[in-house]
């Protein structure tokens, strides 16, 4: 069996499995385009170390030459062509999955918006269904995804409760909290409403928005003149940070953002200002 053949197999195979699947799709072109043409029993690490070397991405404005890709993506397509070959293993057509190294995990970001620039940002939504993205997001911390396909039947009135786990889906490793809603949610909730046209909360004339909105949130940075390029991304992103540096536990904190209690502690307990604060304190030669 091919490379090619076996990553189509498998991205078959994690059909209706997976929310992500044009992700993984994506991940798979590259991977194909370099590897197709050889046998799954050929995959080695002089393979693999070969590919992450020339690995890049197209350029982008400003930039003369084509560059590496980011750690993080070259991580993600190793997951996948692990994961390739590892389901080839276990369908009869390898005799062992192939030994390699992953590459080195890079460091967890640490810029993230402050509480003034996340109130900026807000401010700066002209258009309602980015202001109700932009609101839900910066209040519960959720997945864009999450916040895209949230529909008014799951947002709770009497309950003041915003249900992200749509009925019927799959629960995948990304988890979907129920996450209760500030004052402040609540009112632009009740503003969004006001203007809703559908099921979606998030929506334009009606239908939802799938593929994000990449443009519309990257004008909304520009007008708020944070003097750097968020994404949509850094807004759970910064929501963990808050929760860490106002001391939210561990595990309050994993529930309202769906997230592991291990990363949470990993990745954020730094940004807590009396986290080693006691051994500093008695610290002395």
């Amino acid at each position: 069996m091919s490379v090619a053949e076996a990553l189509v197999r498998y991205v078959d195979s994690r059909r209706g499995k997976i929310s992500a699947v044009k992700r993984l799709e994506e991940a798979v072109v590259p991977l194909s385009r370099a590897m197709g043409h050889l046998r799954v029993d050929q995959i080695e690490q002089r393979t693999w170390d070969q590919y992450a070397a020339g690995r890049v991405r197209k350029p982008k404005a400003g930039e003369t030459s084509s560059v590496l890709v980011s750690p993080g993506t070259l991580r993600r397509e190793f997951n996948v062509l692990r994961a390739t070959a590892r389901r080839a293993w276990k369908d009869g057509f390898l005799v062992r999955p192939p030994e390699i190294e992953p590459p080195r995990d890079s460091a967890p970001r640490d810029r993230f918006l402050t509480k003034a620039e996340a109130k900026r940002l807000l401010d700066a939504c002209t258009t309602p269904h980015v202001r109700a993205f932009m609101a839900i997001a910066i209040y519960t911390g959720a997945r864009k995804g999450s916040i895209l396909s949230l529909t008014w039947d799951r947002v709770h009135w009497a309950t003041g409760m915003i249900d992200f786990q749509e009925p019927g889906k799959a629960i995948t490793g990304k988890r979907r909290a129920v996450v209760p809603m500030t004052k402040a949610l609540r009112i632009e909730m009740e503003a969004a409403q006001l203007l809703a046209n559908g099921d979606y909360v998030v929506h334009w004339n009606g239908k939802a928005v799938p593929t994000g909105l990449r443009w519309s949130f990257a004008k909304a940075c520009e007008r708020a003149q944070l003097g750097w390029k968020p994404t949509p991304h850094h807004l759970k992103h910064s929501v963990a940070s808050w929760f860490a540096m106002d001391r939210v536990p561990i595990d309050q904190a994993a529930d309202w953002l769906a997230t592991d209690p291990v990363t949470l502690r990993r990745v954020y307990r730094k940004f807590d200002p009396s986290y080693l604060r006691s051994i500093a304190d008695d610290f002395e030669l």
